[in-house]
């Protein structure tokens, strides 16, 4: 195979493309901003790959099918990419410490340079050798591994493995002993003199009474006396010059050896191994990812067992899982049912399965039929600010017109109790002229209201409602049910507004009863 000066498990098409640097404006209300926050370590070009949702189908099912092959030998890739990680970061090191000095490596940082290099051909070797019983289905990995196959029986290659045996198999040769005299140390070549070690072990045995307790201690990868160290090197390289003369022209025509389409390649590797890391947990909870059909045009939007992953992920007692379906001409939900009974989550996990969807990944639910969108727009409810000129209502519509301005059929758009702070007569009218718009747009909408008349908008409108358990406490399931709306959304708002609903009244009485004095029968 040819070899590449580029390549990518990101992006099937490897053009230039334009990458979201900032993050969109929706994170912050459907919570992926926290999600996607725990990636702490995320270069500049990683964390893009998160804000940028794909454009094709091409694009989603390229990475998916990456995702399913380091998913079936995640321990080998996780691996790979630590180790040759952990290589590239000495390397710049030593390049910024070369870079610094201005002239030469000290004979420790050599060291240090030719350990990476024969670690990086050890792994060469360990993936050429794995991958030749190892079945792909991924075009991205199919083409990775055939482009290490060839890297590794390439002449560059071998020489520079050639270079590191032989130059290992001199060093494992060197032999010399250390003369330590009132803080002088000498160094010489090793002369048959006897091995003391034996004796000194047998003299000590005689004091041995059953097992004694390890006092060996594990020494830094990097010395704390390193100038002492650096010293006996120096004394070393005078003894056996030919050796050392060797590893310095070893560095200097090795300084560069690792291969950038392989650090591109360990580099986004992590975008993935992230995602098999949050959801790992998830799923020995019993939760269920699936690998979502995504389409520009769905006939079917729909997912079963899905739930908002960030209030999954945070372990708050157990996840509710919910489902939902749309099938042409409906793409517009809307949620109805009392307060704090899981609306908000519903229309929030609906634009983060859609998010997560758009940029290759699993989604939470057993299945989904997905919407390949432009962009997610998001309206949820903000408290009136003091220094606003404006009140809450005017504000509320401003946002919603530029929202309703820009969206397209290819949009998916997500509003939150909207029209809260008016007369429910003016929050009908508004909330019908704002159906109208959503319908036109073509866009894929979920609107959360307490406004029963915009769950029957029209044949493209899908009504939905949060419930209580039916013992007549008001508890809430947190399910979120295809039904009609049963009119009571605004009455049981009215009633949690004023302390009027079942619980409420009954603290009340439960206060009442315990403020009464006892009256003598």
């Amino acid at each position: 195979m040819e070899q590449r000066d580029s390549f990518s498990i990101l992006y099937a098409d490897e053009t230039e493309r334009h990458m979201q640097e900032k993050q969109p404006d929706c994170f912050t209300d459907i919570a992926l901003d926290r999600l996607f926050s725990s990636f702490t370590d995320l270069s500049g070009k990683l964390q893009a790959v998160f804000y940028t949702p794909l454009s094709g189908e091409k694009d989603i099912r390229y990475r998916q099918d990456i995702l399913r092959d380091i998913e079936q030998n995640q321990k080998f890739f996780s691996n790979f990419a630590n180790r040759l990680n952990i290589i590239a970061g000495v390397m710049i090191s030593l390049r910024k410490s070369l870079s610094g000095s201005g002239s030469h490596l000290s004979y420790i940082e050599k060291g240090r340079l030719f350990d990476c290099a024969e670690r990086y051909c050890n792994l060469i070797s360990e993936w050429y050798e794995a991958n030749s019983s190892t079945y792909y289905r991924s075009a991205g990995i199919c083409t990775l591994s055939e482009y290490i196959e060839a890297y590794y029986k390439s002449e560059s290659f071998a020489s520079l493995q050639r270079n590191v045996e032989e130059l290992r198999s001199e060093f494992n040769s060197i032999h010399y002993c250390m003369l330590i005299n009132d803080g002088t140390i000498r160094v010489r070549k090793y002369e048959n003199q006897p091995d003391l070690s034996e004796k000194i072990i047998s003299l000590f045995d005689r004091f041995g009474h059953g097992d004694a307790k390890d006092y060996r201690q594990k020494h830094a990868s990097v010395p704390y006396a390193e100038h002492v160290e650096e010293a006996v090197i120096r004394m070393l390289s005078r003894l056996y010059k030919e050796t050392f003369s060797r590893l310095d022209t070893f560095c200097s025509q090795y300084i560069r050896f690792e291969n950038p389409v392989l650090l591109n390649f360990a580099d986004e590797l992590r975008f993935y191994l992230f995602w098999l890391d949050v959801t790992a947990s998830l799923k020995k909870a019993g939760l269920s990812f699936c690998y979502p059909e995504v389409s520009a045009d769905p006939v079917l939007i729909s997912a079963s067992d899905t739930f908002d992953i960030v209030l999954a992920e945070k372990k708050e007692g157990n996840v509710v899982v919910n489902n939902f379906e749309l099938k042409k001409p409906e793409r517009v939900i809307v949620i109805t049912g009392p307060n704090q009974g899981g609306k908000t989550t519903f229309a929030r996990l609906f634009a983060q399965i859609h998010w997560l969807a758009a940029i290759g990944l699993t989604v939470p639910g057993s299945e989904a039929h997905l919407k390949l969108f432009d962009t997610v727009y998001t309206h949820f409810g903000k408290t009136e600010s003091a220094s606003s000129e404006n009140g809450k209502l005017r504000d509320d519509l401003l946002r919603l017109h530029a929202i309703l301005e820009k969206a397209t059929s290819h949009s998916i758009i997500i509003l939150n109790e909207i029209f809260a702070s008016t007369t429910a007569e003016d929050a009908v009218k508004l909330g019908l002229r704002m159906m109208e718009k959503i319908v036109q747009s073509g866009a894929a909408a979920v609107v959360v209201t307490f406004l029963d008349e915009l769950a029957e908008y029209g044949p493209e409108t899908v009504s939905m409602m949060s419930t209580v358990d039916g013992s007549g406490s008001g508890r809430r399931t947190f399910r979120i049910y295809r039904k009609p709306p049963d009119g009571l959304a605004y009455a049981v708002q009215l009633a949690e507004k004023y302390g009027l609903t079942y619980d409420c009244l009954c603290r009340r009485l439960a206060d009442a009863d315990k403020n009464t004095p006892d009256v003598q029968k």
